[in-house]
């Protein structure tokens, strides 16, 4: 069986209207909120503003492996929970359907359009965006980027690989790295992350193909 994104689309959309008293949506075995994305925007580029162009590196780093590792642990949850088991588990024919999953969970959790274009298993992944919040959000108040501004996008498609491939959790979050290629804020038609073994990476003794 295919994975089916609007099945899992719909679960998430269903189950977020259970809310605590302060908000917090108990779904797919995490606590979820809902923030304004202009909000985080405005966080994350202030952010690598304030550090200034000497230092716009490591603020870009910085970003990205804060992103990376929060989906590490929210995707570890995740798929540990029961609505993955009733709901994604039945659909998962191989070990790659998994990021499938987790990029329908995206797509619902509203980070995009999420378009899994190529797995390489323990090598390469690449995912598209056309609708990266990020991308359109550093844009409309900055104008044209010079590179890449999909700093959250970007260190999810890390963390995918890192929970298939990168050993057991967890101690496999920054086995791999992404790189954005394409991004709608330098102008391009789409957003592209490629995730690959990070440079120190060290294959796992015995990893398991997804637990």
């Amino acid at each position: 069986m295919a994975i089916d994104g609007s099945k899992i689309v719909h679960a998430v959309m269903e189950g977020s209207r259970i809310r605590e008293s302060k908000g917090i949506i108990p779904l797919f075995g995490v606590y979820l909120s809902i923030i304004s994305v202009s909000y985080y925007n405005r966080l994350s580029f202030d952010l690598e503003k304030l550090m200034g162009p000497q230092r716009s590196a490591e603020a870009q780093q910085l970003l990205v492996h804060a992103a990376q590792e929060c989906g590490y642990a929210t995707f570890q949850g995740i798929r540990n929970s029961w609505e993955w088991a009733e709901i994604v588990a039945p659909m998962i024919e191989t070990t790659e359907d998994q990021i499938k999953g987790f990029t329908a969970v995206a797509v619902a959790f509203g980070w995009g359009d999420l378009e899994v274009v190529d797995i390489i298993p323990r090598e390469r992944l690449v995912i598209r965006v056309t609708d990266s919040y990020e991308a359109r959000g550093y844009h409309a108040e900055y104008g044209t980027a010079p590179a890449g501004k999909c700093y959250m996008l970007r260190g999810v498609t890390g963390a995918f690989m890192d929970l298939l491939y990168g050993g057991d959790y967890p101690d496999g979050c920054l086995s791999f790295s992404a790189e954005e290629t394409h991004c709608r804020a330098k102008g391009d038609p789409y957003c592209e992350f490629i995730a690959t073994k990070s440079p120190d990476h060290t294959e796992p003794s015995a990893a398991g193909p997804g637990r």
